[in-house]
This record gives C-alpha cells, sequence and structure tokens, in this order.
C-alpha cells in the first residue's frame, strides 16, 4: 500500500483529497503547510507528496526545494496543486525531475489518475 503524503492548509481540500485517496486504497498522511510537510516527508518518506504551492508558514516551492535537498526526501516524486497561473509554478516543474503540477481546484479523478501514473513510472525504492 503506498503512503501518499497530501498537504494543503484548506482543511475542507484535505478531507476531501484523503477520503478519495483512501478510497483507492492508499494510506494518506497530510499537513497544513510546507515547513510541517518537510518534517513529516524525511520522517515517514512517503511514496508521493501531493503539495499545495500557495500557503502559509512555507509555501509549497520553498518547502520543495529544502525537501530535494535532503537525501532522505530528494527523490520523492512530486505533484504540486495550484490556482496560480502556470508561468509562477512551471519553472520549477520544468527544472525539476519526478514532478508535475495540477491546476485548483482540482478534480479528483484526475488526482488519482495522475497519483497511480506517478507510482507506477516511480516505485518505491
Amino acid at each position: 500500500m503506498a503512503t501518499i503524503l497530501i498537504v494543503d492548509d484548506d482543511v475542507e481540500v484535505l478531507k476531501l483529497m484523503r477520503k478519495e485517496l483512501e478510497a483507492e486504497g492508499f494510506r494518506v498522511i497530510q499537513a497544513s503547510n510546507g515547513q510541517t510537510a518537510i518534517r513529516i516527508a524525511e520522517q515517514q518518506q512517503p511514496d508521493l507528496i501531493v503539495l499545495d504551492v500557495a500557503m502559509p508558514v512555507s509555501n509549497g516551492l520553498t518547502a520543495f526545494n529544502a525537501m530535494r535537498n535532503m537525501p532522505k526526501t530528494q527523490r520523492i516524486p512530486v505533484i504540486f496543486m495550484t490556482s496560480l497561473p502556470s508561468a509562477n509554478v512551471y519553472p520549477t516543474v520544468e527544472a525539476g525531475s519526478r514532478v508535475a503540477h495540477l491546476k485548483k481546484p482540482v478534480d479528483v479523478v484526475d488526482l488519482v489518475s495522475m497519483v497511480r501514473q506517478f507510482l507506477e513510472k516511480y516505485p518505491t525504492q
């Protein structure tokens, strides 16, 4: 069973994504900001991270860059979620490996599909 870390500051978004991903058989852990996500990712080393970009404390791009500089988290695939214009996120997505993004509001069918594709493409080592 793959473990997915979902990170979003919107409690309703977390609930919805958790419900859908667990219904698909995934183990879900969650965080409400980038700083907490960094700590959880290092401790639990999930198979995939679904990461909101615009959050308080530490935004998703900052958290992503920090995780890419840590040996335990640098290869974890990341799916960004954002309502920001693609130009704000695309340079990070383009420069990174094991990275994609979905526009918010995220369609849960698209999310589940992308999660499955990423887990197939980047299996747990």
